[in-house]
């Protein structure tokens, strides 16, 4: 085999372990293609892609610079470059920079629609809600062929306070063909067969609705942001259970552990108090205004903005399905319920951020 074969074998090989997510797979194919050429664009290609999953900011920044220099007209590099600037880096500012330039090399419209949302994502991120409007409007209904792409830019445009662009898009996700998976049977866990097209059809109508509550939410009608969040309640009650799961034993485990990293004065106000666990929130808490896909509730008097008076809290109610939802293994699962369990009840004591930051809640 030629050096050039080799180099070609591996860096499908390389390509192939990133894309079913087997990062050590990946590195090693890296490796073997520097070895032969580390300055084959497909080879920093692979690099950039592999330093990005692995979460190494800075590496994939530079490697995808070093892709931009050697194609200065492709827009990708520097569409990928303003996402680690903006998710990865939290610098807003620098992704705009990039964005300005990228739009100048787009003639592609996924690269448009990537950079589009990009935009507007760094602009709502340094407050121009305005320049966020903006740019979600060159998007049109009609280029969206996509039901999560369609939610994911409501979401955008919620966040912009834009409500009629919003409800627009939510009924534009709904109005979309229900995609089957593209997914061999056989690849699927041998005890999880494929979704329905009826399975998948109410859980898009459930993810829809759900959105559709908190643009009812924002717009300050309390009425019909109930009303879609109690229809999301029975959507979701009737789904079957997919992916993660867990035990109300096991759930209340890892609560605990959570609680035990509270202050001692914390702690000591929450020794009686019971830990109650239910599948999803009750027609009741929605009624009152409780987010349906909420993912635990601390009920009780909390404590005052002054501090005068001491917290009283009768339980600490977590939603087993919301939170297997959340999470894609049981390692995330605890951070979920941790992150649930330590942060609302920090806010409910009323304390401070020093205090969330000995916490890790900052």
């Amino acid at each position: 085999m030629s050096r050039t074969e080799r180099l070609e074998r591996d860096l499908e090989r390389g390509f192939e372990a990133l894309e079913a997510g087997q990062l050590d797979e990946a590195i090693a194919s890296l490796d073997r293609c520097q070895r032969i050429d580390r300055r084959n664009p497909d080879v920093i290609g692979l690099a950039a892609a592999v330093a990005d999953a692995r979460g190494d900011i800075d590496e994939a920044i530079k490697q995808y610079r070093a892709l931009s220099e050697l194609y200065p007209d492709d827009a990708p590099p520097r569409l990928a470059i303003a996402r680690l600037e903006l998710h990865g880096a939290g610098d807003p500012e620098a992704a705009l920079s990039t964005l300005e330039a990228a739009f100048d090399f787009i003639d592609e419209e996924p690269d448009l629609i990537d950079g589009v949302m990009l935009r507007a994502e760094a602009q709502i991120a340094t407050d121009d809600l305005a320049g966020a409007r903006q740019s979600l409007s060159e998007l049109t209904t009609s280029a969206i062929d996509d039901d999560q792409l369609a939610f994911d830019l409501a979401e955008l445009a919620l966040a912009a306070e834009d409500l009629g662009a919003a409800r627009r898009w939510i009924a534009a996700a709904r109005a979309l063909p229900i995609r089957p998976p593209d997914l061999d049977p056989a690849d699927a866990a041998d005890d999880e067969p494929l979704p329905t097209v009826d399975e998948m059809t109410n859980a898009r109508e459930a993810d829809a609705l759900h959105l559709l509550g908190r643009v009812h939410e924002a717009a300050d009608e309390r009425a019909e942001m109930i009303e879609c969040w109690q229809k999301v309640r029975l959507l979701d009650g009737a789904a079957p259970p997919r992916g993660l799961q867990i035990s109300e034993d096991e759930l209340e485990r890892i609560a605990q552990d959570a609680l035990a990293e509270l202050p001692a004065a914390v702690r000591a106000k929450l020794e009686r108090v019971p830990i109650l666990i239910d599948t999803l929130p009750s027609p009741g808490l929605i009624g009152d205004g409780l987010d349906p896909r909420l993912l635990g509730v601390f009920q009780g008097t909390p404590m005052p903005d002054g501090g005068d008076l001491a917290p009283t809290v009768t339980n600490i109610m977590l939603f087993r399905t919301n939170l297997a939802r959340a999470a894609i293994d049981r390692e995330m699962l605890a951070d979920e319920v941790r992150i649930t369990v330590l942060h609302e009840t920090a806010h409910y004591f009323g304390l401070d951020e020093a205090d969330l930051v000995k916490l890790g809640l900052d």
